[in-house]
């Protein structure tokens, strides 16, 4: 179990911000010590570093993170509890295609960026050697 302490140097976050993110449920909440002291397990680890990786370089927003793990919460708790319709999962089906066709988007905007940078770089070499000569 890990104090906040510890797990902002394993994240490179904030207190403020690990408090925010569990605050608005993107984390699962910490257990606590009877002086209410968050302690953190991996599972809380990994929760971030996900939120980390799908901000930083997948360019999620907090909104669509918050949509997505309110989602599979949602899957969660009725798998758990025998709640599953087909209806349910079509609807839950519709949901998840919507966030792939996004993250698909998304993909193609930072290939394009990508190339827009490559051929900046090609740019740069030939500008190089030309002053070289």
């Amino acid at each position: 179990m890990y104090k906040i302490d510890d797990v902002m140097k394993m994240t490179g976050l904030t207190k403020r911000t690990i408090r925010y993110y569990e605050e608005i449920g993107l984390i699962t909440p910490p257990q606590r010590t009877k002086g209410n002291t968050r302690l953190y397990v991996e599972e809380n680890i990994n929760e971030l570093k996900k939120i980390i990786e799908a901000k930083e370089v997948l360019g999620f927003s907090l909104q669509e993170l918050q949509q997505f793990v309110h989602l599979k919460k949602r899957i969660e708790r009725r798998r758990a509890g025998g709640e599953l319709t087909k209806e349910g999962l079509e609807d839950f089906q519709e949901r998840l295609s919507v966030q792939i066709n996004g993250l698909a988007r998304k993909i193609q905007r930072m290939q394009r960026f990508e190339q827009d940078l490559h051929e900046l770089m090609d740019r740069t070499k030939y500008l190089k050697t030309t002053l070289e000569e």
